[in-house]
Protein backbone atom coordinates (compact mmCIF):
# COMPACT_ATOMS: atom_id res chain seq x y z
CA UNK A 1 0.00 0.00 0.00
CA UNK A 2 1.24 3.47 -0.88
CA UNK A 3 1.44 5.36 2.41
CA UNK A 4 0.95 8.71 0.70
CA UNK A 5 -2.47 7.64 -0.56
CA UNK A 6 -3.50 6.26 2.82
CA UNK A 7 -7.11 6.85 3.73
CA UNK A 8 -6.40 7.42 7.43
CA UNK A 9 -8.16 10.44 8.83
CA UNK A 10 -8.24 11.62 12.43
CA UNK A 11 -11.41 11.37 14.44
CA UNK A 12 -13.21 14.58 15.38
CA UNK A 13 -11.97 14.12 18.96
CA UNK A 14 -8.34 13.69 17.80
CA UNK A 15 -8.72 16.72 15.56
CA UNK A 16 -10.12 18.90 18.34
CA UNK A 17 -7.63 17.77 20.97
CA UNK A 18 -4.21 16.32 20.16
CA UNK A 19 -3.89 17.58 16.58
CA UNK A 20 -4.94 21.11 17.49
CA UNK A 21 -2.63 21.07 20.52
CA UNK A 22 0.36 19.90 18.49
CA UNK A 23 -0.38 22.42 15.73
CA UNK A 24 -0.51 25.26 18.24
CA UNK A 25 2.65 24.02 19.99
CA UNK A 26 4.60 23.86 16.72
CA UNK A 27 3.45 27.35 15.71
CA UNK A 28 4.38 28.69 19.14
CA UNK A 29 7.88 27.21 18.84
CA UNK A 30 8.32 28.53 15.30
CA UNK A 31 7.32 32.01 16.44
CA UNK A 32 9.81 31.68 19.31
CA UNK A 33 12.53 30.67 16.82
CA UNK A 34 11.71 33.67 14.65
CA UNK A 35 11.67 36.04 17.64
CA UNK A 36 14.98 34.74 19.00
CA UNK A 37 16.87 34.64 15.71
CA UNK A 38 15.04 37.24 13.61
CA UNK A 39 15.25 34.74 10.76
CA UNK A 40 13.12 35.31 7.66
CA UNK A 41 9.95 33.32 7.06
CA UNK A 42 11.76 31.64 4.16
CA UNK A 43 14.19 30.03 6.62
CA UNK A 44 11.31 28.62 8.68
CA UNK A 45 9.65 27.37 5.49
CA UNK A 46 12.83 25.53 4.48
CA UNK A 47 13.35 24.31 8.05
CA UNK A 48 9.88 22.75 8.01
CA UNK A 49 10.64 21.24 4.61
CA UNK A 50 13.61 19.42 6.15
CA UNK A 51 11.42 18.07 8.92
CA UNK A 52 8.76 17.10 6.38
CA UNK A 53 11.30 15.03 4.45
CA UNK A 54 12.10 13.07 7.62
CA UNK A 55 8.43 12.08 7.85
CA UNK A 56 8.08 10.97 4.21
CA UNK A 57 7.04 7.29 4.21
CA UNK A 58 10.15 6.27 2.27
CA UNK A 59 12.62 8.17 4.48
CA UNK A 60 15.04 6.25 6.67
CA UNK A 61 13.51 7.80 9.79
CA UNK A 62 9.97 6.81 8.79
CA UNK A 63 11.03 3.26 7.95
CA UNK A 64 12.84 2.97 11.29
CA UNK A 65 9.73 4.21 13.14
CA UNK A 66 7.58 1.66 11.30
CA UNK A 67 9.95 -1.18 12.15
CA UNK A 68 10.06 -0.14 15.81
CA UNK A 69 6.33 -0.84 16.04
CA UNK A 70 6.80 -4.48 15.02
Amino acid sequence: MDSLSSTWTPSNEENKKIITNVYEFINEKLNYLKDQTECPDEFIYKFLGGIQKEWHPSSCQSIARSRKKL
